[in-house]
């Protein structure tokens, strides 16, 4: 068996440049210093790899889950909505073209007989039908051939599918998950494997002025953890009843409140539990009835209320195989941001689509739950269309009234990680309200962090993360200079007129430049003019103590890192340091070494190994701002 691949790596490098002098640089660069690898294993050798290294710089020397609770009728399996799929009322949504056909009376065909005008400023020419006589697909097939009916579909009915001082926010692991034991008799979840939240409260806790719709069963708008959140209109409401078309929206489900103490139960107030979001108005919008039911026209009829009272966010934790047309279209003309539950079924909805998670449209974030051990739940659906995951299992929110007195309760579902990601999204419109929905869903998935178990589960590849998404907002960075040479890389797109080679010539480098390394052309020193790209290692040297100022673009940009097979240079993607396995989780199969370089004391790191142990640990941190050699046996890209 080999020495450890540490010691080899180290000792080979110092060998050959053990007389190299930092503080007299030389002139020239030598990418061609011969460095042998161990496999983790030790039991193969790459031979003679060719290694780009600096040669003047000196280097070192040497799972079962508790009982579930439920609140009132609410299954604490898979708290979601799907569609039952056993309806036979005879209700048909029909949409026509108010161009064409100028009232509701035009459409006259023998057995269908329009019931309410569901017309809107969002969804005009749309009208609630039902049949008699004939059967629902016949009255479909009809009113579809008439002439100025843009489209009619049924009116399918869904169904509920079976650090503040909050004294049990010990039990939010999807907040923060220390690896405590967060429930009575359960296995500790993995330490880091929540939301990344309270790190991002530092930034922003809320300040009310974000409203968040919870389409659901409703809101127990009296529960002490919510009373002061929720919104409240001109009369006194804090939302409307579709169901009972009213404007008391209590929850008689349980469903809805839950959801809503995810949202934005007060935070830091002595009682219970602690919202994503402290402050967030929560407009409650009760368009599921008390047995867990609701047709596709309760629900547009509740995304139409939440768009008449300016909500920003609406929480939507229903879903179902069904495609409608009416609600698309309703999604589609409204100005929110939806975010939405992926499903409960364990299935890929690549392969069976699950709405309205699986439209693909701009305002909409599809969601899949996780694990307090960092895996994607066996009943969560995955796939392209799912954005990103948050944490869904085991989740502790608030509640209805219980038999034990008990307002607060555990729930699993993809609906229970929506509410999460509605927060962290209402945050986020807190920090910068003149971002789209498009560039929020952006954000959240180019800050996910990367988890190997979702990779390919997931479109983020990864786990949300609201600390990196807030701290990516911030518009202004500086990168700390060191005296000696410094292995550096910039975390974000940088803003137009300040993202070339030009912001390092200020620093006092004794002549030398700004070089990088492209694979396979070698080295290449930049020109002042030469855009810098994120992910990039970049060598500076400084004769002194010094800081680079960084300006960010402020929206949230997709920027693509292409791996090749050999030494590649790159930097983290972000502002929050994360572990090797991580961020480099899209090409899992063909990195093998990441070799970091510490300026402070002008010495190479013990590289990382995938796979390794010990101080070669792939679980070892990768910090921000710092550039890597990352050595690949392939090709791949990573997202950032």
């Amino acid at each position: 068996m080999g020495r450890p691949i540490g010691w080899l790596f180290l000792t080979i490098i110092a060998l050959l440049f053990m007389n190299s002098v930092v503080s007299e640089p030389v002139s020239s660069w030598h990418p061609s210093a011969r460095v042998f690898f161990d496999t983790p294993d030790y039991n193969q050798i790459i031979n003679e790899t060719q290694v780009p290294i600096v040669p003047f710089v000196k280097t070192q020397t040497n799972q079962s889950l508790g009982t579930n609770d439920s609140p009132s009728a609410l299954s604490s399996e898979s708290a979601a909505i799907s569609y039952s799929g056993e309806d036979n009322s005879g209700r048909i949504l029909v949409r026509y073209n108010v161009s064409d056909v100028s009232t509701l009376s035009d459409i006259s065909i023998e057995g269908i007989q329009v019931v309410e005008d569901l017309g809107s400023t969002l969804m005009p020419g749309l009208a609630l039908c039902n049949t008699s006589g004939i059967s629902r697909d016949e009255a479909v097939e009809k009113i579809s051939e008439t002439p100025g009916v843009l489209y009619a579909e049924p009116d399918y009915l869904w169904t509920i599918a079976k650090v503040p001082d909050d004294p049990q926010f010990w039990r939010q692991w999807g907040l923060e998950n220390t690896g405590q034991v967060y429930r009575e008799g359960v296995i500790p979840g993995k330490a880091g494997s929540d939301g990344r939240v309270v790190n991002g409260w530092d930034i922003t806790t809320g300040s009310g002025t974000v409203l968040v719709a919870v389409l659901d069963t409703g809101v127990d708008y009296t529960h002490p953890d919510l009373v002061s959140n929720m919104w409240t209109g001109p009369n006194g409401e804090h939302g409307y009843d579709v169901i009972n078309q009213d404007y008391d929206p209590m929850d008689d489900f349980g469903h809805g409140t839950h959801c809503a103490g995810l949202i934005g139960a007060v935070g830091n107030n002595g009682i219970g539990t602690s919202g994503v979001s402290w402050k967030t108005k929560i407009v409650a919008v009760k368009a599921i009835d008390a047995q867990g039911t609701a047709y596709t026209s309760d629900i547009i009829k509740g995304i139409e209320y939440s768009t008449q009272v300016g909500a920003d966010i609406v929480s939507c934790s229903f879903g179902g195989t069904e495609y409608s047309q009416a609600l698309s279209d309703t999604i589609t003309a409204s100005p929110a941001l939806f975010v939405c539950a992926a499903g409960n079924n364990g299935q890929s909805n690549d392969i069976t689509p699950h709405y309205p998670s699986s439209y693909n449209l701009d305002n909409i974030i599809g969601v899949a739950g996780t694990n307090a051990d960092d895996t994607l739940s066996s009943t969560s659906n995955y796939g392209s269309s799912v954005h990103l995951a948050a944490p869904g299992i085991q989740i502790y929110s608030t509640s209805l009234m219980q038999s034990s007195g008990d307002r607060y309760t555990y729930l699993n579902g993809t609906s229970q990680a929506t509410a999460m990601v509605a927060g962290m999204a209402a945050l986020i419109f807190e920090t910068d309200n003149k971002l789209s929905p498009l560039e929020v869903r952006n954000l959240l998935m180019s800050h996910s962090d990367p988890v190997s178990s979702l990779s390919g589960r997931v479109a983020a590849n990864g786990r949300v993360n609201l600390t990196s998404a807030l701290q990516s907002l911030s518009v202004e960075d500086v990168i700390s200079l060191h005296k000696g040479w410094n292995f550096v890389s910039v975390p974000r797109p940088l803003a137009s007129g300040s993202d070339t080679a030009s912001i390092f010539e200020k620093v006092s480098s004794g002549g030398h430049s700004v070089l990088a390394y492209k694979n396979p052309d070698g080295w290449i020193t930049l020109k002042a003019t030469d855009l810098l790209s994120i992910m990039t290692g970049y060598w500076v040297y400084s004769t002194k103590e010094d800081t680079i100022s960084l300006s960010y673009i402020k929206s949230p940009v997709q920027v693509i890192k292409e791996v090749k097979s050999g030494w590649n240079t790159f930097g983290l993607p972000s502002k929050e340091s994360v572990s090797a396995k991580q961020a480099l989780s899209p090409i899992q199969d063909i990195w093998k070494y990441l070799v970091g370089f510490d300026s402070t004391i002008q010495q190479y790191e013990t590289p990382i190994l995938n796979g390794g142990s010990g101080d070669q640990d792939d679980d070892r941190m990768v910090k921000p701002m710092q550039g890597y050699w990352l050595y690949s046996s392939g090709s791949g890209s990573i997202v950032g």
